[in-house]
C-alpha cells in the first residue's frame, strides 16, 4: 500500500513538472489567468482518504470547475468525482426496545467514490509572464457514492453518515499554455467529525429506536489535480461614454 502511494504521488508530481516547464516556450501572453475574467474548465488527478478500518488510500479524481478572477483574488467553484471499489468504513450503533432493552455494536458499510463541491477564494500573490502561483481558502461539502443500506432498505443511515461539510486550503500555480490556461493544485480539507442518524422502526420486541454514529472517513483528505480552462470572457461590464 504504501509503494502504492508512493508511485501515484510521484507520478503526478512529475506530470505536472513536466508540464510546468513546457510552458515558457509555449507562453505567448502573460501567465496565468488573466483579471476580470471568467474561466471553465476540467481536471483530472488522485484523492487520498482513509477510514476507520481502512488505511490510507489514493484512487483517481476528475471534475470540472469555473473561476472568476478579479485583479488578484479570484473565487473557484468546484465539483470532483474520486472513483474507488468497494472502500470500507464502519460507524456504532445504538438500539432502544419499548422495554428500555439496549443492544449495540457496528454496522459495515461499503462505497464506491467520493464526491466534493467546493467553493474558495483565491489569491495571486505574484503576477508574472512565465508561472503565477495561488493560495486560498475555502468550505464544502463532501460525501460518500454508491453507499450500501445498512440495516434500512432506503440506505438513509448511510447516505447521511457519508456526508459532511468541510472547510479546506489550497495551493499551486498557473500559466498560460495558448489560449488556455493550464494549473496544477493541491488541495486539503478538514475531517468529516461525527455525524449520528437517529430512526424509529419496528421488531419482535415491538418499537424500537435506532442511533447510528460515527465517522465514515477518519482525518484530511487530500487532492492532487492538474488541468485546463478555458476563458468566457470579461467579468465586468465596460462602461464607454459617447457625446453627439
Amino acid at each position: 500500500m504504501n509503494m502504492l502511494m508512493r508511485s501515484l504521488t510521484l507520478t503526478v508530481a512529475g506530470a505536472l513538472v513536466v508540464a510546468a516547464s513546457a510552458v515558457p516556450a509555449l507562453a505567448q501572453q502573460g501567465g496565468g489567468t488573466g483579471t476580470f475574467k471568467w474561466y471553465v474548465g476540467g481536471h483530472g488527478g488522485v484523492m487520498s482518504f482513509r477510514t476507520p478500518v481502512q488505511d490510507r488510500k489514493f484512487i483517481p479524481a476528475a471534475g470540472g470547475h469555473l473561476l472568476i478572477t478579479a485583479k488578484r483574488t479570484g473565487l473557484l467553484l468546484s465539483v470532483d468525482q474520486a472513483f474507488g471499489d468497494d472502500e470500507t468504513t464502519v460507524a456504532s450503533f445504538q438500539e432502544t426496545d419499548s422495554l428500555n432493552n439496549i443492544t449495540s455494536g457496528t454496522t459495515t458499510y461499503t462505497f464506491q467514490g467520493i464526491r466534493k463541491y467546493s467553493a474558495i477564494l483565491l489569491a495571486y500573490p505574484v503576477r508574472n509572464r512565465t508561472v503565477q502561483p495561488f493560495v486560498g481558502l475555502g468550505v464544502g461539502i463532501l460525501h460518500t457514492t454508491t453507499t450500501s443500506a445498512g440495516v434500512w432498505a432506503d440506505g438513509e443511515p448511510g447516505s447521511t453518515l457519508g456526508s459532511s461539510g468541510f472547510g479546506t486550503a489550497v495551493g499551486g500555480l498557473e500559466f498560460r499554455v495558448g489560449p488556455m490556461s493550464a494549473f496544477g493544485m493541491w488541495q486539503i480539507t478538514t475531517k468529516s467529525g461525527y455525524k449520528q442518524f437517529d430512526r424509529k422502526g419496528q421488531s419482535s420486541e415491538g418499537e424500537i429506536t435506532r442511533s447510528d454514529y460515527g465517522e465514515f472517513m477518519r482525518g484530511a483528505t487530500h487532492t492532487i489535480v492538474g488541468g485546463l480552462r478555458f476563458s468566457l470572457g470579461g467579468a465586468r461590464e465596460t462602461y464607454t461614454s459617447s457625446s453627439d
